[in-house]
């Protein structure tokens, strides 16, 4: 960003050393401040970009995906505009080869216009079937030229347009430092309560619950089994409340850490303070009641 303010330019894709990301940077020529997009937020313009150019008009059925502790706003497009979206584990092993599955006869011969996961990673189409930030960075560039131009915006702002007409979905992920390995499965242990899971967590009511450690379950499904693969060693549990709150904790299968994802979506039309208010009261009840952090010893890292 400091070379492009130096260039006088307003808008900064980056990748990485080996081009498999993409980071975009943007800056509002009136107050001069800069925004820099997160995962989630890339994602939603990119997946949304397709369905406009490419899913609206075709002959097959149209599928995103993305890993499980990214964003839902693109699934509530997938909702609101009748296009199939789906869930995987995390890692884009798993995004690609659910996009494979669901390009074959068996998965429905579906047109796969994107998959992503909130660590800004991204597969438009399907010249490559991997995270590609080559191909989103050229998917981008051609959305940003189309919003100036056409739409006489700037991407915060087109960006905020989506918000109005599928509503606000604000985050809160973050992780703890966890050195014990013991305490993970303490904590997995008390929130599956030998298979008598919580109906409430203080004031928040549950609607359902999916596990994909050593015991899986899943209260959304007919015979109560997960979808999505299980690990002993890296165990997931989600919880979603009645407000529309996803709540998902999971071990690090890599790192010492017990990562959380919250995500509250606001109904089309309210304001994104007032959906962050609302989310920030409930993210303090919800990790101080699931993971009792001064008991268990986690060291929070803070954002």
């Amino acid at each position: 960003m400091e070379y492009a303010e130096t260039m006088g330019l307003d808008l900064v894709l980056a990748n990485d050393p080996d081009a498999d990301r993409l980071a975009v940077a943007e800056k509002d020529r009136i107050s001069g401040t800069w925004t820099v997009f997160t995962g989630d937020q890339t994602a939603v313009l990119l997946g949304h970009w397709m369905w406009e150019q490419f899913g609206k008009h075709s002959s097959r059925p149209v599928a995103m995906c993305a890993s499980t502790v990214s964003s839902k706003m693109l699934a509530a497009i997938a909702r609101a505009e009748g296009f199939r979206f789906d869930d995987t584990l995390t890692g884009f092993k798993y995004i690609s080869s659910h996009s494979e599955y669901l390009r074959s006869e068996a998965g429905g011969n579906h047109l796969v216009l994107f998959g992503y996961e909130e660590a800004i990673g991204y597969c438009c189409g399907d010249i490559v079937n991997d995270k590609d930030g080559i191909s989103a960075l050229g998917v981008f560039a051609e959305l940003c030229v189309w919003v100036y131009s056409q739409k006489r915006m700037n991407m915060v702002q087109y960006l905020q347009s989506l918000c109005d007409i599928y509503g606000e979905f604000v985050t809160n992920n973050g992780y703890y430092y966890c050195h014990d390995p013991t305490v993970v499965f303490q904590i997995m242990a008390k929130l599956r309560n030998g298979g008598k899971y919580l109906s409430k967590v203080g004031l928040y009511t549950i609607q359902s619950i999916r596990d994909l450690g050593a015991y899986p379950y899943d209260s959304t499904t007919l015979d109560h089994k997960p979808t999505l693969p299980t690990s002993k060693t890296s165990p997931m549990i989600t919880l979603t409340f009645t407000n529309g709150c996803i709540t998902q904790i999971r071990a690090s299968g890599t790192e010492p850490k017990l990562k959380y994802y919250i995500e509250l979506p606001g109904k089309p039309g309210v304001s994104k303070k007032l959906v962050q208010e609302e989310l920030d009261i409930m993210s303090d009840v919800l990790l101080e009641e699931l993971l009792e952090p001064t008991k268990h010893g986690l060291v929070k890292v803070k954002p």
